[in-house]
């Protein structure tokens, strides 16, 4: 007897339901709209930088007992001076490939002493190229980024 007498009640509350309901669906629509807007574009020298500003324990890439952190670029030269490539090649491409977004293909190109180690493969149509040279403690260690 209650709802009959009622029955305005009942439908106002339906009806601010079914309202809320719609804002809900709109505005999470417009909130996902706005989340599509065009990526960053990432330069060869951002990638550089930010690959070798890190520190890294000695242990990791070279084969020593030594737990000391030492830039990443005194690290691969050591790795590349003593011809211990495949670690450090490894490490370059997996780092390479959470730096560079959208699965771009890279080519990285360290030369220390002589020596040379590539990481990456070419791509066609180079977008981004970056040359450097970093110290380390035996000599200039020269880096090439490109990105395609």
């Amino acid at each position: 007897m209650a709802l009959i007498r009622n029955r305005k009640g009942m439908l106002s509350s339906l009806d601010a339901m079914i309202f809320l309901s719609v804002m809900v669906l709109v505005s999470a629509g417009l909130f996902a709209y706005a989340s599509f807007e065009n990526p960053e574009t990432i330069t060869s020298k951002d990638v550089a930088d930010s690959f070798f500003s890190a520190e890294l324990r000695a242990s990791d890439l070279y084969p020593t007992e030594d737990d000391q952190t030492a830039p990443i670029c005194d690290i691969l030269a050591a790795c590349i001076n003593s011809g211990n490539l495949t670690k450090a090649k490894e490490y370059t491409e997996k780092v390479m490939r959470d730096l560079i977004p959208r699965h771009s293909s890279f080519l990285v190109e360290m030369e220390f002493n002589g020596k040379v180690l590539t990481a990456g493969a070419a791509g066609s149509g180079v977008s981004s190229y970056y040359e450097t040279e970093y110290a380390t403690a035996g000599g200039p260690l020269k880096v090439v980024v490109c990105i395609y």
